[in-house]
C-alpha cells in the first residue's frame, strides 16, 4: 500500500537523535520502589510504596502509592534520583486519586535531595479524580544542571497514585500508518476497529489520528478504537486517514478501502447472550438463552436450528446440545430462544458459543460467544451453635423470590423519632417491630436499623440516642473487622448486605412496615435506592430487604445488587465487599453466607467466592430439626469474700430446656443446684453458705427436650471451674491485682513469681470483679497494683478499703500495704479533698503529684510529651527502707508519675489519719534516662515510703514489671518482704485455679518483633500451637510436645517455619489439646 510522508521534516530528525529517557519507570517487575528513589514520611508510618493492583494501574499491574486515613493531616514525598538535563528534556506521567479527589505538587530541586531544598513548584494538580491524569512539563530550562524532581502528595481523602514516570526525552522514530487494505461490514450493522496495531509512533500515548470527511459512511472514535456504521448505504468507500506524531511533528497517511455490502434478502442472526451470564454455579441449572433477530428482507417462517457448545479453558468440549425452534419473525424483529436446563459440574472459566444451522446471505452473524465462570455457590449452610440453618433460591427447595416493595407504603427508619435527615452511617431510633421477635434464645420486639445494610436487635455501643451529639452518624461500615461469631461489638446481628452504603435524602430511604395477625405477623425492612459510599458513575441503586417473621425465621430478600460505579478501592457490586450473616447477642453464635475478607489493610475477597449476590436472589434463616445441645456460656468469677455467691449462666436452645443444673464439690462429693430462669436464656443459681479457705468447683449441665445435653466446660467433670472463697488458711499476704486494667496479664505473673520464688503464702483477688467486698482482717500485707490508675468506681472503692485495712493496724498487729502505679497520682489530680484517692495518696501514702509545669508530670522518665517506652534507671536513696542505697535500678517504661512527699499531713486530713505528723520518705528518685542520659525529672521522686507505729506504706510510681532486670526486681522484692516482717511459709493452693486448658492473651499485642503467647492447661496432655494467616494457611508451627498443668508460655519472632520474616497483618493463634482447641487473633506491625 502506497504511503505519503510529509519529508519536509526530515531534515529535523537529526537534531532528536540523541534523545533518551534518564528515568522510563513503569513500576513493573519490582516490589519496592526503584533504586535511587527516596520518600520522606510525616511519621505516620504510611510512605510511598510500590503497589500491586491491575485495576487501578495505568499499565501493567504496579505503580508508585500512597495512602492515609487521617485527610488533611498527612505530607509525603517521593524523590527522584539526581539527573542530569538536557536541552528539550521533559517531565511525564500519570497520577489519579485512588477515590474521590487528591491534589498533587511537583517541585525541582537543583541543590539536594532534603525537603527544605525543593523551593521551585513546577506543577500543581488540584482536585485528580479517579481517571488518570496527563501531566508534563518542559525542563529544558534546567539544562546543563543536575536536578532532583519530588512529588509532594498532602492526602484529602485517602490515597494518590502516579505511574508510567518519564524524565527526558524519547528517541524520535519515524511514523507510519499500516492500515489493512480494507474491511467489511453489512448495511445497518456497526463495526469497531483498533488502529493500535497498524501505528509506529514515538509515543503512542501522544499523537493524533484524524481522517478525511466521508461522503456516505459513518466514523467515530474512542482513543484509537475506530467505529464505522451505513444505515442507508451500501457500496466502497475510500478513505484516507493522518497520524500526527505530537512529539515530533512528523506524519503519516494511508488509504483504506470500506466495503459496505448491501442488506441481505436472508439473514437471521445470532444478536444477544442472555444466559449464561458472566457467573453460572457448579452443579445448579441454567437455560442457555440467546437472542435472535431477523435481519434479512423478508418473512422468516421456517424452522430455526441452533447449537450450543461449551469448551473448557483448555478448548475441549465439555457440553453440546442443540434445540429447535420455529419462529415467525417479520424483517427487524426478534425472538429469545431458550433451551432445556444444562449445568456444569466443576468450577473453571467455560467459553459458551451458539451457532445457528443454517446457510444465509450473511454467515458472519450466525455465530455468537460469550465466556463465563462456573463457580462453587454454598446455597445451604449450618447448623450452626444453636441451629439457624440457610438455603437460598438457587436450592433445591430454596425460597422463592417474592419481592414486596413497602417504599410508597412504609415508615422511614432514618427519620423515625428525629428531626434530620441523616443518609450515612446512621443508626435508626429503635424502630417498633409490632410483635415479639425470638433471635438466638431471645425476644426482641425493637431493631436498630442501620444506612450500611445490617441491623442490630440488642442494645450496643454504637447507637447514640438523639439528639445527644452525634447521633446522626453512628453506623458501622466496617464489617470486615472481625469474623463471624466473634464481633462482640455487633450483638444481634442480621446483616442484609452489610457494606459502607450512601442514601440521598429525596432518592432513596430505609423503610418499616408490620403486616398480619398473631401468630402469623412479619415485618419487612426495605432499603431503597441506595448506592456504595465510594466510587463515582451510579447508573442503577441498590434495593434489598428483609423479612422478620413471628415465628422466628428470617428472608433476606435482594431485587437489585450493583450501582455500576467504579474509582473505589475494592470492588462492591453483587456484595463484593459484603457480609449477609446472623450474630448472636453475645457473639458466640453465629451463621455467615457472605463474609469479606482484609488482610494486611488488603481486599482479598469475598468467602465463599460463589456466593455472591445477583438480582432476585432469596435467602431464607431458619431452624430445622433440632440436633443442637444447649448452648451454655458463662462468665466465671474468681476469688471471693462473699461466702454466699450467686452464680450465673446463660443457656439458648432451640427447643425447650429439660433441665439446667449447677453441679458442685467442696471436696467431699458432687451436689446438684437446679437453675431459677430470669429471662433471655438467663439463669441463676443462689449457693449455700460456704467455709472459707475452701476451693469451690463446679460446672454446668443442661437438656433440651429432644434430648440433646451439654455440660460446660465440656470435658466435666474433669474440667471444672473452679474458684476460692477467701481468706485461705494461715494466709497473711493478699495480692490485690487488677484485673481490667492489666487485661494483658502483664503484671500479675510478675507478682506471682516474686511469691513463689519468697515461698511466701498468699491469696489472689481480683479488686476490680466486684462492686462491694470487705478485706478480712486476717491479713497484714496488700500487695495492690493499678496498671493506669484510673479513677473508675472501683478505683475509688478500692481506695477506701485500703484506707480502712491500714486504719486497722495495731501497734502488735501493724498493717502492710505496697501500692505500685504508673498512673495513680496524676489521676487524682485535681480531685477535691473528699475524694478517696486523694486521700489515700496524701493521708496514707503522704505523698503528692502536681501538673508538669511545676516540675512534676505524667512520666519522670522521658517527660511529658513522650509517651513511648524508654530505657533508665532509678536510684535507691538513703532513706529507703528497701533496696541497696546508691544503687541504681534498671527500668524500661512509659508514663512514671512524678511525686513528691509530704514532710507531714496536710491540714487538711490531719484529724482523718493516724499518727499526720510523720512524714513520707523519698526511697528511689529518677536517675538514668533518655534526656542526655538523663531521667526528664533527674534525682525526682518515684518512689516514697512510710512507716507508723500501726502501718506501713510503700508507694511506687512505675508498675512493677517495669523493673527489668529480673535479679533487682527479686532482690526488691525481698527487702520489701522484710520490712513488712512476712517470711516465708509453705504455700498451698495460691495460684489461681487453673479451670480450663486455654490460651491467654498475648503480650505486646500488636507486637514487633516479638511476642509472648500464654496458655494453660488444665491436665497434663500434648498440646499444639500453630499460627495461621487469616487466609487459614499454617505459617508457623510453635509448639507440639506434652506438658504439664499449669501456667505455660512461649515467644513466637513474627517468622514461618522457614524462618523468613512474615508481613505485617493479623495471625489466628490455635492451641489444640485433647479435645480443647481456642483460637485467638493477634496482631504483627512493622
Amino acid at each position: 500500500m502506497k504511503k505519503s510522508f510529509l519529508l519536509c521534516l526530515l531534515i529535523c530528525c537529526s537534531a532528536f537523535a540523541f534523545g533518551q529517557w534518564h528515568i522510563d519507570e513503569d513500576f513493573e517487575g519490582i516490589t519496592t520502589l526503584p533504586a535511587g528513589w527516596i520518600t520522606y514520611d510525616d511519621g505516620d508510618g504510611m510512605t510511598w510504596r510500590n503497589l500491586e493492583n491491575a485495576s487501578h494501574a495505568h499499565s501493567g499491574t504496579r505503580f508508585a502509592f500512597a495512602d492515609n486515613y487521617f485527610p488533611n493531616q498527612n505530607c509525603d514525598w517521593l524523590i527522584t534520583p539526581q539527573l542530569h538535563i538536557a536541552n528539550g528534556d521533559s517531565l511525564k506521567f500519570y497520577t489519579r486519586a485512588w477515590f474521590d479527589t487528591e491534589n498533587l505538587q511537583v517541585y525541582v530541586s537543583t541543590t539536594g535531595n532534603a525537603i527544605s531544598n525543593f523551593n521551585t513548584q513546577i506543577l500543581n494538580l488540584q482536585g485528580l479524580g479517579t481517571t488518570f491524569q496527563y501531566a508534563s512539563y518542559n525542563l529544558s530550562a534546567y539544562a546543563g544542571q543536575n536536578i532532583y524532581i519530588g512529588f509532594k502528595w498532602q492526602c484529602v481523602t485517602y490515597g494518590i497514585i502516579v505511574d508510567d514516570v518519564k524524565i527526558g526525552q524519547p528517541v524520535i522514530v519515524t511514523p507510519e500508518l499500516n492500515l489493512p487494505e480494507s474491511i467489511t461490514f453489512w448495511q445497518g450493522e456497526t463495526i469497531t476497529v483498533d488502529f493500535t496495531p497498524y501505528i509506529v509512533a514515538t509515543d503512542i500515548n501522544n499523537i493524533q489520528l484524524t481522517w478525511q470527511t466521508p461522503e456516505h459512511i459513518s466514523i467515530s472514535a474512542t482513543g484509537l478504537a475506530l467505529t464505522f456504521s451505513s444505515d442507508n448505504w451500501n457500496g466502497t468507500e475510500n478513505i484516507t486517514f493522518t497520524l500526527t506524531d505530537n512529539i515530533t511533528g512528523l506524519t503519516a497517511t494511508d488509504t483504506m478501502q470500506i466495503i459496505v455490502h448491501p442488506i441481505p434478502t436472508v439473514d437471521m442472526a445470532l444478536q444477544t447472550i442472555l444466559s449464561p451470564g458472566n457467573m453460572v454455579f457448579v452443579n445448579s441449572a441454567f437455560n442457555p438463552t440467546v437472542t435472535v433477530k431477523n435481519n434479512g428482507q423478508i418473512l422468516w417462517e421456517d424452522q430455526l436450528e441452533i447449537f450450543f457448545q461449551v469448551y473448557n479453558s483448555q478448548n475441549v468440549l465439555v457440553e453440546s446440545v442443540s434445540s429447535y425452534f420455529n419462529p415467525v419473525l417479520q424483517p427487524e424483529a426478534t425472538f429469545e430462544a431458550v433451551f432445556p436446563p444444562l449445568s456444569i459440574s466443576s468450577e473453571g472459566v467455560y467459553t459458551g458459543t451458539f451457532q445457528i444451522n443454517i446457510s444465509d446471505n450473511n454467515p458472519t452473524n450466525d455465530t455468537i460467544s460469550c465466556v463465563f465462570n462456573v463457580i462453587l455457590r454454598v446455597n445451604t449452610g449450618g447448623p450452626d451453635a444453636f441451629g439457624y440453618r440457610y438455603i437460598d433460591s438457587t436450592a433445591e427447595n430454596g425460597p422463592d423470590f417474592n419481592w414486596i416493595d413497602i417504599s410508597a407504603t412504609g415508615t422511614s427508619t432514618i427519620m423515625y423519632g428525629v428531626n434530620a435527615f441523616n443518609g450515612d452511617d446512621n443508626f435508626s431510633e429503635p424502630i417498633p417491630l409490632g410483635f415479639n421477635f425470638p433471635f438466638y434464645g431471645i425476644s426482641y420486639s425493637t431493631a436498630y436499623v442501620d444506612i450500611n445494610g445490617e441491623i442490630l436487635l440488642a442494645p450496643n455501643t454504637w447507637y447514640t440516642e438523639y439528639p445527644d451529639n452525634g447521633w446522626g452518624n453512628d453506623g458501622n461500615m466496617f464489617n470486615y473487622m472481625y469474623p463471624i461469631p466473634g464481633y462482640s461489638a455487633m450483638p444481634g446481628l442480621i446483616a442484609v448486605y452489610w457494606d459502607d452504603l450512601h442514601c440521598e435524602q429525596g432518592t432513596g430511604d430505609i423503610y418499616f412496615q408490620s403486616f398480619g395477625e398473631e401468630p402469623n405477623r412479619y415485618c419487612v425492612i426495605q432499603w431503597h435506592n441506595l448506592r456504595f459510599h465510594a466510587g463515582t458513575g451510579v447508573s442503577t441503586l441498590l434495593d434489598f430487604e428483609v423479612i422478620l417473621q413471628e415465628n422466628g425465621e428470617i428472608i433476606m430478600q435482594y431485587n437489585s445488587t450493583a450501582t455500576g460505579q467504579t474509582g473505589a478501592n475494592v470492588p462492591h457490586d453483587n456484595g463484593k465487599s459484603a457480609t449477609v450473616a446472623l450474630q448472636s447477642a453475645d457473639a458466640t453464635m453465629g451463621i455467615c453466607y457472605l463474609r469479606e475478607i482484609v488482610q494486611n489493610n488488603t481486599y482479598i475477597g469475598v468467602e465463599p467466592a460463589g456466593n455472591l449476590l445477583f438480582n432476585g436472589l432469596a435467602l431464607r434463616f431458619y431452624s430445622g430439626e433440632d440436633t443442637q445441645a444447649p448452648f451454655i456460656t458463662h462468665s466465671a468469677p474468681g476469688n471471693t469474700f462473699n461466702q454466699s455467691p450467686l452464680i450465673t449462666a446463660r443457656i439458648l436452645d432451640l427447643s425447650e430446656l429439660n433441665n439446667v443444673t449447677l453441679h458442685y464439690n467442696l471436696g467431699e462429693g458432687w451436689n446438684a443446684l437446679e437453675g431459677m430462669a430470669t429471662g433471655n436464656g438467663n439463669y441463676d443459681f443462689a449457693l449455700p453458705l460456704l467455709p472459707t479457705g475452701h476451693t469451690f468447683s463446679y460446672y454446668f449441665a443442661a437438656a433440651d427436650v429432644c434430648g440433646n445435653s451439654s455440660t460446660l466446660p465440656a470435658g466435666a467433670p474433669i474440667e471444672v471451674f473452679q474458684f476460692k472463697i477467701l481468706p485461705s488458711e494461715n494466709t497473711s499476704v493478699l495480692l490485690a491485682y487488677s484485673g481490667k486494667q492489666d487485661y494483658q496479664n502483664t503484671e500479675l505473673p510478675v507478682y506471682i513469681e516474686q511469691l513463689n520464688n519468697a515461698n511466701i503464702a498468699y491469696d489472689i483477688y481480683d479488686w476490680e470483679e466486684f462492686a462491694e467486698y470487705t478485706i478480712p482482717n486476717t491479713y497484714s500485707t496488700i500487695l495492690a497494683y493499678a496498671c493506669t490508675g484510673t479513677a473508675s468506681p472501683a478505683t475509688l472503692y478500692l481506695s477506701q478499703k485500703l484506707m480502712d485495712f491500714l486504719n486497722s493496724g495495731t501497734i502488735d498487729n501493724p498493717k502492710n500495704l505496697f501500692f505500685s502505679s504508673d498512673g495513680f497520682a496524676f489521676s487524682q489530680s485535681g480531685t477535691p479533698n473528699s475524694h478517696p484517692m486523694k486521700q489515700l495518696l496524701n493521708g496514707y501514702f503522704r505523698t503528692f503529684a502536681v501538673s508538669t509545669g511545676g516540675g512534676g508530670g505524667t512520666n519522670g522518665l522521658a517527660g511529658p510529651d513522650v509517651f513511648s517506652y524508654q530505657s533508665g534507671t532509678i536510684m535507691c536513696t538513703t532513706y529507703s527502707p528497701v533496696g541497696t542505697i546508691g544503687t541504681e535500678y534498671s527500668v524500661y517504661a512509659n508514663s512514671p508519675d512524678c511525686i513528691f512527699a509530704y514532710d507531714e499531713v496536710p491540714d487538711w486530713y490531719a484529724d482523718l489519719v493516724p499518727y499526720p505528723e510523720i512524714g513520707a520518705m523519698n526511697a528511689f528518685v529518677f536517675e538514668d534516662g533518655p534526656v542526655e542520659g538523663h531521667a526528664y525529672l533527674y534525682h525526682g521522686v518515684c518512689a516514697t515510703a512510710v512507716q507508723t507505729p500501726i502501718f506501713r506504706t510503700f508507694y511506687f510510681s512505675f508498675d512493677f514489671s517495669q523493673l527489668n532486670n529480673p535479679a533487682q526486681r527479686e532482690e526488691l522484692f525481698a527487702d520489701l518482704m522484710d520490712w513488712f516482717e512476712v517470711y516465708p511459709t509453705s504455700i498451698n493452693e495460691n495460684e489461681l485455679p487453673i479451670v480450663q486448658s486455654k490460651l491467654q492473651t498475648n503480650y505486646p499485642n500488636p507486637f514487633n518483633p516479638a511476642t509472648t503467647i500464654a496458655f494453660t492447661l488444665a491436665k497434663a496432655d500434648k498440646v499444639e500451637i500453630v499460627i495461621y494467616n487469616l487466609k487459614g494457611q499454617k505459617v508457623k508451627t510453635l509448639l507440639s510436645d506434652n506438658l504439664l498443668a499449669g501456667n505455660h508460655s512461649i515467644v513466637w519472632d513474627g517468622k514461618d517455619d522457614k524462618g523468613k520474616t512474615l508481613s505485617s497483618g493479623i495471625y489466628l493463634v490455635k492451641m489444640k489439646t485433647g479435645k480443647t482447641i481456642d483460637t485467638r487473633k493477634i496482631t504483627m506491625l512493622k
